[in-house]
């Protein structure tokens, strides 16, 4: 009865996140499946080849916040110009964005093809590890970065203009192409997590090929764009989106290189524990995309709202949306805690690396509300513009809580991996905590952009 009196008074405002949210969570439920049927494949290799894929992604992920450098500014100002309905500033706003990305994505594509041997180096550090299979999946992956930044540019975009589903539709058709290129690649030509890899690249290549075409080859989107408009360099426009975005890439890539130094810690436990780690976060995965699905509702309607001018109807989405993805995430929690070997079970057959991921997965259920309050009201303040603020609750949860207590867990008290996770709920604790408050101050509001 409560909820059906709370939807009735916010219908219009629930209807409104949910044409964002839905096609979002589809869409990140879509890359999740990416992931998921990667690993499931992979696994027919063994504990090795799951492990390798796992290292040989990790450099990957810790460079990719840079790319939100552009994404989070294209973001705060594409819904800003939507909600205000001025389209030139739209459109100029996505122009300088994918010109941004252009040398952006190149420069880091180059370093990380330099530097590969002493990255794979310094990440892969447990003794059984098998560096040659680490190093195949790596480079073939790292073939497709600039379709990666691309990727998370449209995405942006579209998202802003609540034309979620595009990104969605273009995602599961990318789902396809990846099966078919696994099954080709690994088990046809039998080139293991090499062929692992280079599938991945043409997924997200597909995907490019597709916003290329539908942004600047059709007219059929509040975003859509002439191709030699990208010969205009605007720096007033570039400026500002970095202005927003330089801070989020900073909390983000702080965020991933701490996870990184986690994932260190974590690798150094031996394959068994790091598989087990793997197939954990894989499970956990299509919880954290429903929630960053709603996040992505919050940042485009807060946003959008703010275009308009009403800082008031900002916060109403903002709490409606946070409501939701708690209501939602903890119903997974409670998947989480009751039923993780049934989960686990898909990916591994050997009784420890079970035994493991479900302590993992029952330790993640706990904070599954106070993870979905991070998220959403860290959107919620990006798409305001606040992206200083997440920076620094990101800079405090992950080097003075994470790091740290992992640190004293693994290597003093010796609790393997079980904690590693209690430390990571600790620190969703406390983030969703520092997030709350600062959103209850408002300051957001008043940010320019």
């Amino acid at each position: 009865m409560i909820l059906k009196r709370v939807w009735k008074r916010n219908k219009v405002v629930f209807a409104a996140i949910m044409t964002i949210a839905l096609p979002a969570i589809a869409d990140l439920f879509a890359q999740t499946l990416l992931g998921f049927f990667d690993m499931l494949m992979v696994s027919k290799l063994g504990s090795v080849a799951i492990s390798s894929v796992g290292i040989g992604n990790a450099p990957m992920m810790a460079v990719t916040p840079i790319f939100f450098a552009v994404s989070i500014g294209t973001t705060t100002l594409v819904s800003r110009a939507y909600g205000s309905k001025n389209n030139e500033e739209g459109k100029s706003a996505m122009g300088q964005s994918i010109i941004l990305a252009i040398p952006i994505s190149l420069v880091i594509t180059i370093l990380l093809f330099l530097f590969n041997n002493q990255i794979l180096g310094l990440v892969g550090r447990a003794n059984d590890m098998d560096l040659q299979m680490t190093k195949d999946y790596y480079n073939s992956v790292l073939l497709g970065m600039p379709f990666l930044c691309f990727n998370v540019i449209f995405f942006a975009a579209y998202r802003s203009i609540s034309k979620a589903n595009i990104p969605m539709i273009a995602n599961i058709l990318s789902i396809f192409i990846n099966i078919f290129f696994n099954y080709l690649m690994i088990f046809t030509f039998g080139w293991g997590v090499l062929g692992a890899g280079i599938a991945t690249t043409i997924s997200r290549g597909a995907i490019t090929l597709i916003f290329v075409y539908l942004t600047f080859f059709t007219n059929k989107f509040w975003v859509c764009i002439p191709l030699n408009s990208l010969k205009n360099f605007d720096k007033k426009m570039a400026r500002r989106i970095l202005k927003v975005g330089i801070p989020a890439a900073i909390e983000q890539g702080v965020f991933r290189i701490g996870m990184l130094i986690f994932e260190m810690m974590v690798i150094s436990l031996g394959t068994a524990a790091y598989t087990a780690h793997k197939i954990a976060l894989t499970a956990e995965s299509f919880s954290y995309n429903m929630g960053f699905g709603f996040a992505v509702a919050g940042t485009a309607l807060v946003g959008q709202e703010l275009g308009r001018g009403s800082a008031k109807n900002a916060k109403r989405d903002a709490l409606a949306t946070t409501a939701l993805a708690i209501f939602l995430m903890s119903l997974f929690g409670l998947v989480f805690f009751f039923f993780p070997q049934t989960i686990t079970r898909m990916f591994s057959k050997e009784q420890a690396i079970l035994t493991m991921s479900a302590v993992a997965l029952r330790l993640v259920s706990v904070c599954q509300p106070f993870q979905a309050v991070s998220m959403v009201l860290s959107g919620c303040l990006r798409g305001a513009g606040d992206t200083k603020a997440v920076l620094w609750i990101t800079v405090i949860g992950m080097y003075l809580i994470r790091i740290p207590i992992t640190y004293l867990f693994l290597y003093k008290m010796e609790t393997g991996l079980a904690g590693a996770w209690i430390v990571m709920t600790i620190d969703l604790g406390f983030r969703s905590i520092a997030c709350y408050k600062v959103f209850k101050k408002g300051k957001w509001s008043y940010v320019t952009v």
